[in-house]
């Protein structure tokens, strides 16, 4: 027969709160400037490699698919061995991977070096949320999941910003180099075991093995309620404003530094809807109808952004930055996994959200190729004014059509967020 008895726990949060989930974000702010910058990196690695769009594009899918997977995998070994071990040897990887892609125009040893770096950044994501989750009040997840957030693709948007017209092979060594000293002081300052926030059985037999997390997740309709919701919406995002946007902003005939601030745009609004999202869910003690808010404005503001014709530059950065700052809600879709999830499982439960998440984009980024066709070089316009929209030549008018046409996908995406968010469900909260 087991006991259970309270474990004396810490009042959260204090200053090793801070110093822990500071740490998990940032390595996320450092994975998400290298998803980000990608696109903006994209006309550098097309014209010193000699590689296609379509070829870029397989890059990209590579990366999300091998870092979706390695997600899953993350969430199930940050519960096991820590957050210290996990986060530390992984960036780690990383940096490695980085080092590679630069030191190599085989096309195979780039595709095997950005599966290491997906591979290494994989727990940046999980570790962050999780560290948030076990650092801070329950009651204070929704919001500290969006600042979360909100640090990381703010990273995103000013470094994609900074590097944008650079050549991709210093970026990617700093990079490496900076993300490298993130991993020494991970694992010399992150404390491997979190507190127990509430009452735990001591005895190893209550403990769920690898096995009954899978079943109980994959039996929990509302975690997968949660893992579409993410999927149609932060996987939408991820793979407009990680690739598609810059493309799309050339086609109008905008220069790579234009196209990049135009961009940057994009995860500044997801940045600040993260945290207003948060905030709004944890004052109303409800998740369900924030991310139903969410699902509805993302597609009305991105039909706007993709399909409103001949509109002028100012009204297309205002949609740019409304398209984030919907999309920002997505990381609700964490607190609405989670709450329906015993302690043991969280870790698992993020894992499988994010990795679902990014799946969806890998599978996104697959699907548009195959309707955009290939693309022709678009020229620069000379003239830039912010009240006027761009006016188009007939192969301009061509390939935004076409482009336009490959964001179908994206728009059903959405649908599907919409669909899975009026299925989501509060769980009581005391």
């Amino acid at each position: 027969m087991s006991a259970n008895t309270s474990i004396q726990t810490p009042r959260l949060p204090n200053g090793a709160s801070w110093i822990n989930w500071g740490l998990g974000v940032l390595f996320l702010m450092s994975c998400v400037f290298s998803v980000v910058s990608f696109a903006v990196l994209a006309p550098s690695i097309a014209k010193e490699t000699n590689l296609s769009s379509a070829t870029l594009s397989a890059l990209t899918s590579v990366f999300f698919f091998t870092y979706s997977i390695a997600q899953l995998a993350a969430g199930l070994l940050i519960d096991r061995i820590g957050c210290r071990w996990l986060l530390g040897v992984t960036t780690l990887i990383a940096s490695v991977g980085g080092l590679i892609f630069i030191s190599s125009d085989n096309l195979f040893m780039m595709y095997l070096s950005r599966a290491m770096m997906a591979i290494g950044l994989s727990s940046a994501f999980v570790g962050g949320l999780y560290l948030a989750s076990k650092w801070f009040p329950a009651s204070r997840f929704g919001v500290m999941s969006g600042v979360t957030n909100m640090a990381a693709n703010l990273a995103g948007a000013i470094g994609s910003w900074l590097v944008a017209g650079m050549s991709y092979q210093p970026v990617v060594l700093w990079w490496a180099v900076i993300n490298a000293g993130i991993a020494v002081f991970i694992l010399v300052l992150v404390k491997s075991r979190v507190p127990q926030q509430d009452p735990a059985p001591v005895d190893t037999e209550d403990r769920l093995g690898t096995v009954e997390i899978f079943k109980l997740l994959f039996r929990s309709k509302q975690v997968w309620f949660a893992s579409i919701f993410f999927t149609g919406t932060f996987g939408t995002f991820l793979s407009y404003a990680d690739f598609w946007n810059i493309q799309i902003q050339q086609a109008y005939g905008l220069d790579i530094s234009k196209a990049a601030s135009f961009n940057a745009l994009l995860p500044i609004g997801l940045a600040v809807g993260s945290v207003l999202f948060g905030l709004f869910s944890d004052k109303i003690r409800k998740v369900a109808f924030p991310c139903r808010i969410c699902a509805i404005s993302s597609i009305i503001s991105m039909a706007a952004l993709l399909y409103l014709p001949y509109s002028p530059i100012w009204l297309v950065l205002c949609l740019l930055f409304i398209s984030g700052f919907c999309i920002g809600g997505a990381t609700l879709a964490f607190p609405a996994a989670v709450q329906h999830c015993r302690a043991s499982m969280q870790g698992a439960a993020i894992g499988l959200v994010t990795t679902c998440g990014y799946i969806g984009a890998g599978v996104l980024n697959l699907i548009v190729p195959a309707i955009v066709g290939p693309m022709k070089e678009s020229t620069t316009i000379s003239a830039f004014t912010m009240m006027k929209s761009i006016k188009l030549t007939d192969d301009q008018l061509a390939t935004v059509g076409a482009f336009k046409e490959g964001m179908i996908p994206l728009m059903v995406s959405l649908a599907l967020a919409a669909i899975a968010s009026f299925m989501l469900k509060d769980a009581k909260r005391s």
